[in-house]
């Protein structure tokens, strides 16, 4: 008898790390930012959209047929715990324009919007993800997000005073060429990098780092640089 009752968390225990984390953070989402009616609409919408295509397989999909551009290598997503610890070191509130660099299909977008009140902007170069969060955004009637079918090194960042950037999902050589972008970003602008501080790929240094934190993802932990525009 209590061999059968102990089977099933031996089961449990058998699955794969990345599983469980991935349980415990969709059980962290419901419970944490559902009671937000607008995140949550937007989220199951979402989820929805991708029930019989992963992103995954979306992403790999177009970076297989997709010209040679050299920005991407994989797709990634940033759990949205790790999100806000990200947003509360980054000080992120109602005042900021947040620019999320890869986006996908959009969660962090939303998730920014609603649970801080931000104007949060997604870009991404798969146009599939474009437009089913753009579609997400009018069936959900959120204002106050916006999702640009660009790539990162052809938008100007005038107004972004936040910019995420998921820079595992990027090759060294798109990150080096961004950040030279990012010479003309207003001072003052938070740049947020996950894995790589943005000053080893400068000529010179112009960021200065404010914090360091460690966020868990689907793939295990990584280090989260936030720094600001000298």
């Amino acid at each position: 008898m209590l061999q059968i009752a102990l089977s099933p968390f031996k089961a449990l225990a058998a699955w794969p790390a990345s599983l469980k984390a991935e349980i415990a953070e969709f059980c962290a989402t419901v419970l944490r930012y559902y009671p937000n009616a607008r995140f949550r609409r937007a989220d199951l919408l979402c989820l929805h959209a991708y029930l019989t295509r992963s992103p995954e397989a979306i992403c790999r999909r177009y970076l297989r047929d997709a010209p040679a551009h050299d920005v991407q290598r994989i797709y990634g997503e940033t759990f949205l715990t790790t999100l806000e610890q990200v947003a509360d070191a980054a000080g992120v509130t109602d005042q900021d324009v947040v620019y999320d660099l890869g986006c996908g299909r959009g969660r962090n977008v939303f998730w920014l919007n609603a649970l801080r009140g931000c104007r949060a902007v997604g870009v991404d170069l798969n146009r599939y993800f474009i437009i089913q969060a753009r579609r997400i955004q009018r069936k959900a009637e959120i204002e106050g997000v916006e999702f640009v079918l660009a790539n990162v090194m052809d938008l100007d960042y005038d107004d972004a005073t936040v910019i995420y950037l998921y820079g595992t999902a990027f090759s060294n050589r798109a990150i080096a060429k961004l950040v030279g972008r990012f010479e003309s970003l207003k001072p003052g602008t938070r740049v947020i990098s996950v894995s790589y501080p943005l000053n080893a790929y400068a000529h010179t240094p112009m960021f200065k780092l404010e914090k360091k934190i460690t966020g868990a993802f689907p793939w295990g932990e990584a280090d989260i640089y936030i720094q600001r525009k000298q």
